[in-house]
């Protein structure tokens, strides 16, 4: 008699707990790969050549876009955290991204790659030691199956008020 395994599962299998998950939006600073939490984004746009410039601001400031009838500041990262060298091609994007104060800020990034659903409860901590950006404006890294670095970005200090002013 032939006995049949009910068990068909592997144990290879990855089991993913959607209660610790969150949905990010990866993009490229220089070499670095970097996250964004989904709910956070507004809208992913190529760079604009309409950017009506500011005087008296700091390079990283880019100016101001009207988006959908809203003034939105575009502000470029790159410059901010000399992540590399900023060059401005078919791949730069901005990504439109909603603060907790309901301010709407568009970033400017090398390359928009894709969305990704990250176990948050795997996020350790980061040291100032290996990425181009300080510490305080992350909120910790992953490692993805490929063995690759994911540093996920603290959105809302990058682009606090405060920031704005320096």
């Amino acid at each position: 008699m032939e006995t049949n395994n009910v068990n068909n599962y592997s144990s290879e299998e990855e089991v993913i707990d959607y209660a610790n998950t969150s949905e990010f939006m990866t993009f490229e600073l220089g070499s670095m790969k970097y996250a964004i939490e989904l709910p956070k984004i507004r809208e992913i746009l190529t760079y604009p050549d309409n950017i009506t410039t500011l005087p008296n601001t700091t390079d990283w400031v880019k100016g101001l876009i009207n988006l959908r009838g809203e003034v939105v500041p575009i502000l470029d990262i790159r410059i901010k955290f000399s992540t590399g060298e900023v060059v401005y091609n078919d791949s730069t994007a901005v990504i439109a991204v909603i603060t907790e104060d309901k301010r709407m800020i568009g970033i400017v990034v090398d390359k928009v790659d894709d969305v990704q659903r990250l176990d948050t409860s795997t996020l350790a901590p980061v040291s100032d030691m290996g990425s181009a950006i300080p510490s305080k404006y992350l909120k910790g890294f992953v490692r993805l199956a490929n063995n690759q670095m994911l540093v996920i970005m603290d959105i809302e200090s990058v682009v606090h008020k405060d920031e704005l002013k320096n």
